[in-house]
Parts: structure tokens; C-alpha cells; sequence
């Protein structure tokens, strides 16, 4: 290996990764075994990290250019080493609060409009990223540019013996991660997961071929299916003769709200709201995040369909079916109808004129502006109609004014770079609380202002959240994680013109919103099924599983028990777990879920040819 300071960048991205790679995953180390292949895997990712700066040092080296382009090229291999090892740091933080690292999840956040601004990130923490940042480069810079890290690797020490080296390494790193997939060895697995952009590589049909008998796994093997979309519901949308009179439809969604908030301290408004109407509590969301929550209330399809839906800007049938009986529309939101691209799906059908969209200031603030302009709507529309809101407040870093406070002990500054979140659990969630109080204010006004103007007894008013929020029960912060129970438990209240009060404990599913309404509207299910859910209302509704999804995959939860299909849930969480996520024995498996298997596996491609 050459000594000339121009591979100094090089070697301390090398290293720095290295070293950086190992210290973060060494907590998932269990035996010798996993700590060796730790060592080897992280040696590989290290390497390919430094990739870039090894192609600007190589050019530095070989090619014959003016002293001008030299300088620039060293220049920009000091410069990519140093935005490599922030990248590094910047994924050590993203991973200890959400679990994960930067991924396709994250880079939609980034190049959507309005994503960056859905995190609730507070004035503090871009302060804190300025702080650090300027820190690295210090601590960082002044060591590459003057410490003669070129010398750290012995003169005897080759390009070529190097490049074998780490050859070697790439394959046993290959080859020990394939037989561990292969066999479903979880501590090999988890050492995998807590490396950054670690790439798993799989060799299922070489095992096969050579007789090695696999560990069952049936989470693992069960593969999604899909084809051609067939959601196309407008001939008979043309054809269907109104049936009863229309209602008006007020629909109020609230991010992150979790379903043990309705209590008559944290949420009195909604929670007499609750008593006096359909109160369903044992619901789940059709998603661990905003986008599959949001999806499944309207759609009622299994959240693995929304890319489908996405590429074509498909709307649901409901909003179709407003359409055409000529509804007034507006929806509002105090985050952005781009992020998720509801403006592409759920409302797709909808006019710019009819999506107000308001995200300046903190979301209290955002949600007191809507809340106001949706009452407006509401005291002026022509019936029937539709409103829609989607609340903000509830959203981390969680928002509220001063007169909401009703746990004084929470935690004042929310610095996502700085806040040791399980230290400081119990304060973040009572953060949440006062958070949630508001959120109940701002529903209040919406149920008075229903009632004063007399639309109680011609509206339905659906109140929901998209998903819950986990504040550590099971390990994790936040949502779009795991399918714990605090993730995807949200509450649903539905008001429904002269139907007695009544409290519901059978597990109910945002997949039957869909249907129940439609069935309101006067819209009977056809031959072809409309959704994947059923009536609520009906005296027949009952409900052996529900389907809850993420990015990556569906869950399948019944009373019982939970088997993650999604990929990154069951990297972070047991593929098979009891109903509030407690471990199960492989051999109670069986009875737990077999029976609803064989529906769900039919189901899944109900609306694909």
C-alpha cells in the first residue's frame, strides 16, 4: 500500500467505518460465533462505504491532469470521506429512534414535498445538526489533515493482498448470512440487521440442491402474490340507481392517536362523544403508518395494494360514489396531501380547490386554522357533503399550547439529536398527553358545531386515527416500526343518525369502514366485493383476523396471536408473537393461525386478475 498522503482520506474512512460498524451492531453479538461474523461483515460494509473516496483517490493517482484538477480531486475525496462518516452517524441516530435505518421509507420523506415537514422536527434540532455537524469536521478534519494515518498500514502491506483479503471476507460474509436465512438463525440475522445497508444475499435453491433440509419458517416462505390490478368499479358506478336519501359525512382522522387516550382526564369531549354514539374498542388501523392507515379506512383493500393504486391514481370507491351523487367536497389537512401522495389516491378525485392544505407553524396551530375553516365549510355547504380533516397535533415532536398541559412533568425540549429517548420515555409520553388533550378541544368544536346547526340528525361523523404510537411497551418509540399494539390500536367512534348508543369489544378492522358506509349511502355490495371488510353495523359482522401493513408487507392478527409477513417488521420484532406481543412457542402456532390462513392467502389478490 502506498504511504503518499493522497490516500490519507482512505484509510480514515476505512477505518472510522470499521470500527464504527462494529461498536454500533456489537450489542447484537450472543456468542463467539456471532461476534466473529460480525468482524467480517463489518470489514465488507466498511469497504464499500469507502468505496467513493477510493475511486477519487484512484483517479488523484492515475490520471495525468493540471495541478488545478488535482487539487479538486483531493479536495472532494477529503470531502466525500467526511459526508460518508456523517452518513454513518446520522444512521446510528435514525436506527436508536425509529429502529431502522435510511431507507426507501426515509428517501420518500426527503423528495416528497412536505415530508420534511410531517417529521415535526423543532427549531432546536436543525440548531443541534448545525452544532454537530461544525463538531465532526473538527473532530474528524483536524486528524485527517494532519495525522499521517497513510503510515497506520504496514509498507509490506499490498494493493492485491488487501483487495484478496477483503474477497475473502465479502465471501464468507455471503455465504454465513445465506445459510443463516436459510435456516432462520435470528442471532446471525440480528447482527445483520444493526449494520447499516447491510445486503443480505440468499441461496435457498442451492441448499435445496445440495439435500440441506431447511428450518421451517412459515412467515418466511409465505410470499405475496399479486398480477393486474381489477378495481375498476365504473360501470356499475353508471349504472346503479340511488337507493335512500344521501347523508352528509363529516370524517375527522388524527395522526399518531392511540386507543387508550379516549378517557374521560385526557380526552372528556370525545370520550362523551364516544359513550353517546358507536364506540368500537377493540379497532385496529389498517397500518403501523400514516400512509396504510390512511389507505385501508378509505379503500378497505390490504395495504400491499397502495403502490398499484399509487401508479394508476386510482380513487376508492367511496369517493367515487360521492362523486357521482354529486356531493360538496373539501378536505383539509394540517400536514400535506402530497406526503403521504394521498392527492394521487385517496383524494385523487378531487379538485385543487377542494384540498386545503395548512402546515405553517407547529400543529397545534395548524389544527386550530383548520379546525375553524372546516367548521365554515360545514356551516356553509350544500347538502349533502363531505368534509375531511386530518389532525396534526398528536404528531411527534407533539404540539400544544400552554393552557393543554395536564401532565406538567413532560419533557420541554424535544431535540431529536440529543434526547436519550428511553431515559426520558415517560416524559416524551406525557408530552404526547397534552398533545392529545388538544387534539380533544379541537374535536369539540367540530361535535358543537354539529349540533348547533341541527347536522346530527343527517350526518355520519367517523372519528379515527391512522395509527397509534409506542412509547417503549415493546421495545420500540413512535410508529412505522413493529405491529405492537400501541402501533396500530387506534380509536373508532362513528355517529350515526338515529342508532342507539352502543360500546363494541369484537375486533373491528379500518378495513370496514368502506363497506359500513357505502351500505349508509344506500350502495348494497354487488356480486364483485367491494373491499376486504364487512358492515360494521350489521347484525352479521364478525371478524376471525384483520390485515395490518407497513411498506414492506401485511400482519395477520387475530384474537390470539400476530404473524408478521413484512420484511422489516420481522427483522425488528418475532415473526410469530401472542395478540400483545408476548413470545409463542412454535408448536401453538398451528391452532392460533392455521385456521385463518387459508382465507387470508385467498383474500390477499382478491382485487388482482
Amino acid at each position: 500500500m502506498t504511504s503518499t498522503p493522497f490516500v490519507r482520506p482512505l484509510v480514515a474512512v476505512w477505518l472510522f467505518a470499521t470500527l464504527a460498524l462494529t461498536v454500533y451492531a456489537w450489542p447484537a453479538v450472543t456468542d463467539f460465533q456471532t461476534g466473529g461474523y460480525l468482524v467480517v461483515a463489518c470489514l465488507v460494509q466498511a469497504s464499500l462505504f469507502s468505496l467513493p473516496t477510493l475511486i477519487l483517490v484512484a483517479l488523484v493517482q492515475g490520471l495525468k491532469v493540471d495541478s488545478g484538477v488535482r487539487r479538486l480531486l483531493i479536495a472532494a475525496s477529503y470531502l466525500v470521506s467526511f459526508l460518508t462518516v456523517g452518513f454513518l452517524l446520522a444512521n446510528f441516530k435514525l436506527y436508536s429512534l425509529y429502529g431502522f435505518f435510511t431507507n426507501f421509507f426515509v428517501i420518500n420523506i426527503v423528495s416528497t414535498p412536505g415530508g420534511i415537514e410531517a417529521m415535526g422536527i423543532s427549531s432546536s434540532t436543525w440548531v443541534s445538526l448545525a452544532l454537530a455537524t461544525a463538531a465532526l469536521a473538527v473532530v474528524y478534519g483536524l486528524p485527517l489533515r494532519f495525522v499521517r494515518l497513510e503510515r497506520v498500514l504496514p509498507r509490506w502491506l499490498r494493493k492485491r493482498q488487501v483487495a484478496i483479503a477483503l474477497l475473502a471476507c465479502f465471501v464468507v460474509d455471503s455465504a454465513v448470512y445465506a445459510y443463516a436465512e436459510y435456516q432462520s438463525n435470528l442471532p446471525v440475522l440480528g447482527v445483520a440487521d444493526r449494520i447499516v445497508w447491510h445486503t443480505p444475499v440468499t441461496a435457498k435453491s442451492f441448499f435445496q440442491s445440495l439435500g440441506i433440509k431447511r428450518r421451517e419458517n412459515l412467515a418466511a416462505d409465505l410470499h405475496e402474490a399479486g398480477g393486474r390490478l381489477d378495481y375498476d368499479f365504473s360501470n356499475e358506478l353508471a349504472t346503479r340507481p340511488d337507493s335512500g336519501e344521501p347523508i352528509n359525512i363529516v370524517w375527522l382522522v388524527a395522526e399518531s392517536w392511540r386507543a387508550d387516550m379516549v378517557t374521560p382526564e385526557i380526552m372528556p369531549a370525545t370520550y362523551d362523544f364516544a359513550r353517546d354514539n358507536q364506540w368500537f374498542a377493540n379497532h385496529y388501523s389498517g397500518g403501523n403508518g400514516t400512509r396504510m392507515g390512511m389507505f385501508t379506512q378509505f379503500y378497505g383493500i390490504y395495504g400491499n395494494y397502495w403502490f398499484d393504486m399509487l401508479r394508476v391514481s386510482q380513487p376508492p370507491l367511496l369517493m367515487q360514489y360521492l362523486k357521482a351523487r354529486n356531493y360538496d367536497v373539501k378536505a383539509f389537512t394540517s400536514s400535506a396531501f402530497t406526503y403521504p401522495e394521498f392527492d394521487r389516491t385517496v383524494f385523487s378525485n378531487f379538485a385543487s380547490s377542494q384540498l386545503q392544505e395548512f402546515n405553517e407553524g407547529e400543529g397545534w396551530q395548524r389544527d386550530q386554522k383548520n379546525t375553524t375553516d372546516l367548521i365554515r365549510f360545514i356551516n356553509k355547504a350544500r347538502e349533502p357533503f363531505f368534509s375531511f380533516m386530518f389532525f396534526e397535533s398528536a404528531h411527534a415532536n407533539y404540539y400544544f399550547p400552554d393552557e393543554d398541559i395536564i401532565e406538567p412533568d413532560y419533557l420541554e425540549d424535544f431535540n431529536y439529536l440529543t434526547v436519550d429517548v428511553e431515559d426520558e420515555i415517560d416524559r416524551i409520553r406525557n408530552r404526547y398527553v397534552n398533545s392529545v388533550h388538544h387534539l380533544d378541544r379541537q374535536l369539540a368544536r367540530v361535535y358543537r358545531a354539529l349540533e348547533r346547526r341541527g347536522l346530527l340528525d343527517n350526518t355520519l361523523v367517523v372519528v379515527t386515527g391512522d395509527h397509534g404510537e409506542e412509547f417503549m411497551e415493546n421495545g420500540r418509540w413512535g410508529h412505522n416500526s413493529t405491529f405492537s399494539q400501541q402501533q396500530i390500536r387506534v380509536p373508532l367512534i362513528l355517529h350515526v343518525p338515529e342508532r342507539a348508543p352502543a360500546e363494541f369489544t369484537a375486533m373491528t378492522s379500518h378495513l370496514d369502514l368502506p363497506a359500513t358506509v357505502l351500505n349508509l349511502l344506500g350502495y348494497q355490495d354487488p356480486d364483485q366485493p367491494i373491499s376486504h371488510g364487512q358492515d360494521l353495523l350489521s347484525p352479521d359482522y364478525n371478524r376471525d383476523f384483520s390485515v395490518v401493513s407497513d411498506w414492506h408487507g401485511n400482519t395477520l392478527v387475530t384474537d390470539e396471536a400476530k404473524m408478521v409477513f413484512s420484511l422489516k417488521g420481522a427483522s425488528m420484532h418475532a415473526t410469530v408473537t401472542t395478540n400483545d406481543d408476548q413470545p409463542m412457542e412454535e408448536d401453538l402456532y398451528a391452532s392460533a393461525l392455521s385456521k385463518v390462513l387459508g382465507e387470508y392467502t385467498t383474500e390477499l389478490n382478491r382485487f388482482y386478475n
